[in-house]
């Protein structure tokens, strides 16, 4: 248990606090509780600033949803360049290519002239000193 935890379970119990407390002269409790009272109000002065915050931002969000509905507009019409830009498809070639294992069995592999290849296959080209594409074949 940390130093913050530790604190805040003894200070969570009036019982606790007492036993806490019980070798301390009244002087040094009442500056303890000034100190607190000190920082309790800091802390509810910061949450007010950060509602008060969150509650301009939402005023201009229901003013802005009421200006678009007065004019008949909607979010989707605010952003037009997604309808008029369809998604691009990735447009990758297939081919049948052809190799020879170590074993000097051929192969035939389909696939792209792109991405991993069959270990065999990259074996063949290092061997070879060949480029893939050397090893298409027509279909």
């Amino acid at each position: 248990m940390n130093i913050f935890d530790e604190i805040q379970h003894r200070l969570a119990s009036k019982t606790r606090i007492r036993a806490l407390f019980k070798d301390v002269h009244v002087e040094d409790i009442e500056r303890i509780i000034s100190r607190l009272e000190g920082i309790l109000a800091e802390k509810k002065d910061a949450v007010a600033a950060d509602e008060a915050k969150r509650q301009a931002k939402q005023e201009n969000i229901d003013e802005v949803r009421r200006l678009l509905e007065e004019r008949g507009l909607s979010l989707d019409d605010l952003d037009p360049s997604e309808e008029a830009a369809p998604k691009k498809r990735r447009n990758v070639q297939k081919f049948t290519f052809q190799y020879e294992t170590n074993s000097g069995d051929t192969v035939t592999w389909h696939g792209s002239t792109t991405g991993r290849l069959p270990k065999d296959f990259q074996t063949y080209l290092d061997r070879t000193g060949k480029k893939r594409l050397d090893c298409v074949i027509e279909d």
